[in-house]
């Protein structure tokens, strides 16, 4: 594809251009650094650890898969340009090992890997061979709060290094944004109590093993990690039955998921559909609301307490 050898051609240019930019100075004109997070969780967490003392912005545009995501030689330019490159992992962004060694020689850039030190869960029945994209470990580790908390930690000793002046200004933020997940995690913990079911029957791609861990509840994807991947017919099979004989009157689906296969399920069994959020599929109009990492996850919880009939 010509795309491709675009990137290729860029990959050994890149270098040229770095040591043309690296006799500049970290700050940008209006002082503030300039902070690129490929999903919406890094970004939301970025913009409230950083504040005032940085600009951020998002990688991937709403709505998009991050599994499969392509990455552009205007991507890597605009990388460049950034202090922090924000992602999760290689799980998440498989293709971040481009934008690394793409940049190496750019002494100005700092690729952070925010779920540093979090330990991942394997993906329930995955084989690793369904498409190119799929994962044997479940990269969705910010849906346990906790572990959202060593991501706000990583990213906060990431300013710390390249901004030490405002040090205290960016790890107090980080302690404050701590503290609204561990309370978010303490009502998380307290709304999922005395719940009729403990099972999340989710008709969406794999994504919330790591919050069914944090709580004790059971999880159960017809999907592999990609939302591209092809559903297995006897995980569906399975899903419906499972959806008789417990009477579940609730199923859970997703919006970067086409509903035709939730909506079926939906029909076969008399189940209704609650959505669930993965924190970092949103679309345009969210974005553009202004919505943020706790109120989608607050959302989930008034859907899980409903599906899940709790207290």
């Amino acid at each position: 594809m010509p795309s491709k050898k675009i990137l290729i051609y860029l990959l050994l240019l890149l270098p040229l251009i770095f040591s043309c930019q690296n006799s500049r100075e970290t700050a940008h004109p209006d002082n503030k650094l300039l902070v690129i997070a490929t999903i919406f969780p890094l970004y939301d967490f970025a913009r409230n650890i950083g504040g005032d003392k940085v600009k951020v912005s998002m990688l991937l545009p709403p709505a998009t898969d991050t599994h499969n995501f392509e990455l552009k030689p205007d991507d890597i330019i605009r990388i460049s340009k950034a202090d922090l490159f924000l992602y999760v992992n290689m799980e998440m962004e498989h293709w971040a090992y481009k934008v690394i060694a793409a940049t190496s020689s750019n002494n100005k850039l700092l690729p952070v890997e925010t779920g540093s030190g979090i330990i991942m869960l394997p993906v329930s029945g995955s084989d690793g061979e369904e498409d190119q994209h799929s994962s044997k470990f479940d990269p969705h580790i910010w849906l346990d709060f906790n572990n959202a908390q060593k991501m706000a930690d990583n990213i906060a000793a990431a300013l710390v290094k390249i901004d030490s002046r405002n040090s205290d200004y960016y790890l107090k933020n980080a302690a404050g944004y701590k503290n609204k997940l561990a309370a978010l995690d303490n009502k998380f913990r307290t709304g999922l109590t005395g719940c009729k079911s403990r099972t999340i029957l989710h008709a969406g791609h794999w994504a919330f093993a790591y919050l069914a861990n944090r709580y004790g509840l059971k999880y159960y994807s017809v999907y592999n990690v990609s939302a591209d991947s092809e559903p297995e017919p006897q995980k569906i099979m399975a899903l419906i039955q499972q959806i008789k004989d417990t009477k579940a009157p609730y199923i859970y689906s997703e919006d970067l998921i086409n509903p035709r296969l939730a909506q079926t399920i939906a029909r076969e069994t008399g189940a209704s559909l609650l959505k669930l959020n993965n924190g970092h599929t949103i679309s345009k109009a969210e974005m553009a609301d202004g919505v943020s990492f706790l109120s989608l996850m607050e959302d989930n919880l008034v859907n899980l307490k409903r599906g899940m009939q709790c207290r």
